[in-house]
């Protein structure tokens, strides 16, 4: 089990975008993360399921949910902060980043 996580919400800017996005985020994105914050050990992405009669879908399509093995919270969001100022996370025109931008939640594991 993962000691902590961290949950990435994100969205294209438009639907014509939606395939370059998903090739960025795959091919670029996850693996400059990874760079980042070594205590990763798995990522895993999700778009919202379109389920009838089930109220509003999110604002957000795709979630990236990164698992790691380390409960040092702050050291990771510390290195991934570090990355992007650095210049070590290339964006992508694709990602929504001014009508809904990405949203970032960490989190500790809990074990009974």
């Amino acid at each position: 089990m993962a000691k902590s996580m961290f949950m990435a919400w994100a969205s294209p800017v438009d639907d014509a975008s939606d395939s370059e996005f998903n090739a960025w985020y795959e091919g670029t994105h996850v693996p400059q993360i990874r760079a980042a914050v070594p205590a990763i050990t798995a990522v895993y992405r999700y778009r919202v399921a379109d389920v009838p009669g089930v109220g509003a879908a999110p604002t957000h399509r795709y979630l990236a949910v990164y698992e790691m093995d380390t409960d040092d919270v702050a050291g990771a969001m510390a290195a991934l902060g570090a990355a992007s100022a650095e210049g070590r996370i290339d964006m992508t025109t694709t990602i929504d980043l001014t009508a809904n931008p990405p949203v970032l939640h960490w989190f500790h594991a809990v074990t009974g």
